[in-house]
């Protein structure tokens, strides 16, 4: 495999990558094609950890997401009820002397 590919055009003779500015192009991106490692046979065992890791990430992705969900919805509710408390409080204490606001 690591004789140049060679491609003739419909205009005449001459190898494909000669003519033009984008000869040396595709030639250098023959080579890195060629160099790079596209798939690589894997073991059985090979297979099973990384399909395991996957749906670990995945699974502990869902679980921070629900945790944060819980997280800003309980944060949510207690400012709610705080502010509330707050104003029934002011409401009802309006004209205590121990009031000070």
């Amino acid at each position: 495999m690591s004789e140049k590919l060679v491609l003739r055009n419909n205009f005449g003779g001459g190898d494909y990558y000669s003519h033009g500015p984008c000869g040396e192009y595709w030639e250098k991106r023959q080579l890195f094609l060629r160099s790079y490692q596209f798939s690589r046979k894997q073991s059985f065992s090979e297979k099973v950890k990384r399909s395991v890791k996957r749906v670990k990430r995945v699974v502990l992705a869902r679980l921070r997401s629900v945790r944060r969900l819980k997280r800003v919805v309980w944060s949510r509710f207690r400012s709610v009820f705080c502010y509330r408390r707050r104003r029934f409080f002011r409401l009802f204490h309006l004209h205590e002397p121990s009031y000070c606001f």
